[in-house]
């Protein structure tokens, strides 16, 4: 694995983030086909909200017996998120112009996907092996121990989506309430577009980790999809480590800088 530091404008200090910080290729136009899914009704989002969606992670620090890096599962060492390395996979971290801090860690993540041994690429993709990006940013923020924080800012995450000139629709997901996005994006050639997303937020001990997901894996409708499955197999494998330090709800946890990566140097004006 490697990764590469990348610099964002403003710094997060709650649970929300700005389109313009993803990786290029992932930039997607809304005439794909993709469409933003229906918006679930009270009940059954108030029924989504009542069960436990962490039973196969994302993991609370003390609730794993240690994490101790493996030869087939090496951990890579954030701070507040403790990550497995995906092989073949890119950690790039975003860090805020202003501060200097990492305010999120984002994991590109390739598919590859051969038809010829039981693969089932999307739809009208070709049937030789193709290789899918997909990218998962992660984000760690203080929660009250009642939980809750989520259902009380999808209203807010929603909105701003709506307010930029994009679409945002609540669903099922793999962890309850699944947020999908269509935010307005200018490609690097000049093109105007719309970014798909998709987040996840699981909840845990006063602490709530949210992933976006980007790219193929945002737009794949087939939630048993090899491209969806390598995505949410890295974000239920992340293990949170709070700390015991008092912090309002949405305050965001620090990250620091791993040590068991290679580093991959980018141009200083690489956002």
């Amino acid at each position: 694995m490697i990764f590469k530091r990348g610099r964002k404008r403003d710094s997060e200090s709650s649970v929300q983030e700005s389109a313009d910080d993803n990786p290029e290729d992932l930039a997607e136009a809304a005439d794909d086909g993709t469409e933003a899914a229906e918006d679930a009704d009270d009940a059954d989002l108030a029924a989504l909200e009542g069960m436990d969606w962490r039973s196969s992670g994302p993991y609370d620090i003390d609730e794993v017996e240690s994490i101790e890096s493996a030869e087939e599962s090496p951990k890579i060492d954030l701070g507040s998120l403790i990550l497995t390395a995906v092989p073949g996979s890119e950690l790039r971290l975003q860090v805020a112009e202003d501060s200097g801090e990492i305010v999120s860690a984002m994991l590109v993540i390739e598919t590859t996907i051969d038809p010829g041994v039981g693969g089932e690429p999307p739809t009208g993709a070709s049937q030789q092996p193709q290789t899918y990006s997909s990218a998962l940013e992660l984000g760690a923020y203080a929660a009250p121990r009642s939980g809750g924080l989520w259902a009380e800012l999808r209203d807010e995450i929603s909105r701003s989506a709506t307010e930029a000139g994009g679409t945002a629709s609540l669903a099922e997901g793999p962890f309850g309430v699944e947020l999908r996005r269509l935010i307005p994006v200018t490609t690097p050639d000049g093109e105007e577009g719309y970014q798909p997303s998709r987040m996840w937020v699981a909840e845990g001990p006063r602490w709530l980790l949210r992933g976006i997901v980007y790219g193929q894996a945002a737009i794949e409708d087939d939630a048993d999809s090899p491209v969806v499955a390598d995505v949410l197999s890295a974000f239920r494998q992340v293990i949170v480590r709070r700390g015991e330090e008092p912090m309002a709800p949405g305050d965001l946890l620090s990250l620091t800088m791993p040590s068991n990566v290679v580093h991959e140097p980018q141009d200083a004006d690489t956002q």
